[in-house]
């Protein structure tokens, strides 16, 4: 037998459900990134604020990544940087680089923004650079800017908190407290819209309270009134560190919803959600039959054809694979590259029912081996970029962080989508090579 010493073996960045015995299966070494970039970045995520505007302070090398993507989704008129050189690092005047570099960029705009979200780099960190008495500088010569101290620091990605809990926690800095109000709510943590016909959302409607969702502000004013919320919601975990410090500094609430596709879950979450409000609890049998219908509807047309997910389309993917594995649909493979601890009672039963299904790496170097060509044996629908990317498919779902929709909802929505996706091919290399879909929407 011949074998290529020039292709790694793609087998070990896979493994079968039923031998996993750990959350994090494929060891972070060596890494691959997949041309499917529909996921918002720390280059997308600060658009969301309504006249906002970045400045990112660092090397070339550093900013090349950010300004094309400010490039892609035609950011630029609100994207400004400032170059660090070598001699700035050796003048050690790195706190006057960045004062004097953001003052000038201010000073030079045809409009002064809303707020600013200056960016640090490793630099600054390793150059034990005064943060602090930067931003108490800035603040006195632009008072009437707000400041988002905000970081570029991939070195950190493995601390407490990952660059993109951060970024996310920053969002929320200018916020300010408030007197409470008990009939108005905020969701937190997402870069899609949160759809009104979602359950939650509606709920919340139906029974009289206001709703702040930052992804679907318009005005800077409103985002300030985000403080009036005694309740945050919030369905992402890059989230949870958010609403934590916004309970301890303006005293609001906070309730995890998350994008799970289990019944039960759903059950419980909005019936805590109803409780908080004081509101009837929802109709969950007619909710669950609703759903059950939407996906009898799809498998009556999609029927054995193989399915694909990936991680990407939403947040709790092992979730979705148990639900339209016990409804009849194929689900053949998963691509992920971890698994949080709250997927753990998702896996139990897949391990137990569909041992044999494989959980396969994205990031892993071998990945760029894998030979995307399964679509070729006949019709393979994917739930998810990364999916249709690794298998080579035009027959996909362009979902990502659960696009916004929650509960049964999203469940009937799927499920249509599953259908049209089935029915008609996307051009998959124009879609999935758009950074941040929906950024410049």
């Amino acid at each position: 037998m011949l074998i290529d010493l020039h292709k790694p073996d793609i087998n070990k960045a896979k493994v079968k459900l039923g031998d996993l015995d750990t959350l994090a299966p494929f060891p972070r070494k060596l890494e691959y990134s997949c041309p499917s970039r529909g996921g918002w970045t720390i280059a997308h995520t600060p658009m969301i604020i309504p006249g906002s505007h970045m400045i990112y302070i660092g090397a070339s090398a550093c900013l090349r990544g950010v300004v094309l993507s400010a490039a892609e989704y035609e950011g630029l008129d609100r994207f400004s940087m400032v170059l660090i050189e070598e001699k700035d690092i050796l003048s050690g005047n790195m706190e006057e680089l960045f004062i004097e570099g953001v003052t000038d960029i201010l000073n030079k705009l045809d409009h002064k923004p809303t707020c600013v979200l200056p960016f640090t780099g490793c630099i600054h960190y390793f150059l034990a650079t005064d943060i602090e008495y930067i931003y108490d500088e800035l603040s006195a010569r632009f008072p009437d800017i707000d400041f988002i101290s905000s970081q570029m620091t991939p070195t950190m990605k493995i601390n407490d908190h990952t660059p993109e809990e951060d970024m996310c926690r920053s969002m929320y800095l200018c916020i300010e407290e408030q007197p409470l109000n008990d009939k108005v709510v905020n969701f937190i943590g997402d870069s899609f819209p949160i759809d009104k016909s979602g359950d939650h959302m509606k709920l919340l409607h139906d029974n009289g309270f206001r709703t702040h969702d930052l992804a679907s502000i318009d005005d800077y004013a409103e985002y300030k009134a985000m403080g009036e919320s005694f309740l945050n919601i919030y369905s992402l975990t890059i989230a949870k560190w958010s609403t934590e410090c916004l309970e301890e500094r303006l005293g609001q609430k906070s309730l995890y919803m998350p994008y799970t596709y289990d019944y039960d879950e759903i059950d419980h979450d909005m019936s805590a959600l109803s409780q908080i409000i004081g509101a009837p609890t929802p109709d969950f049998t007619s909710l669950r039959a609703e759903a059950d219908e939407a996906l009898s509807d799809a498998l009556s047309v999609i029927g054995d054809a193989k399915i694909a997910i990936d991680f990407m389309s939403t947040p709790r993917f092992l979730s979705l694979a148990k639900l339209l594995l016990s409804r009849g649909f194929n689900v053949t493979e998963i691509y992920g590259d971890a698994l949080t601890p709250d997927s753990k009672p998702d896996l139990e039963w897949l391990k137990q029912n569909y041992p044999d299904i494989p959980l396969i790496a994205t990031q892993d170097f071998r990945a760029r081996f894998y030979p995307r060509d399964e679509a070729e044996g006949g019709k393979l629908l994917a739930i998810g970029q990364k999916a249709a990317y690794f298998t080579g498919t035009n027959h996909f779902v362009n979902l990502i962080a659960n696009n916004g929709w929650y509960g049964y909802d999203a469940i009937k929505k799927l499920a249509s989508e599953m259908i049209d996706a089935f029915n008609n091919e996307k051009d998959t290399k124009s879609i999935i090579q758009v950074k941040a879909w929906g950024c410049s929407a």
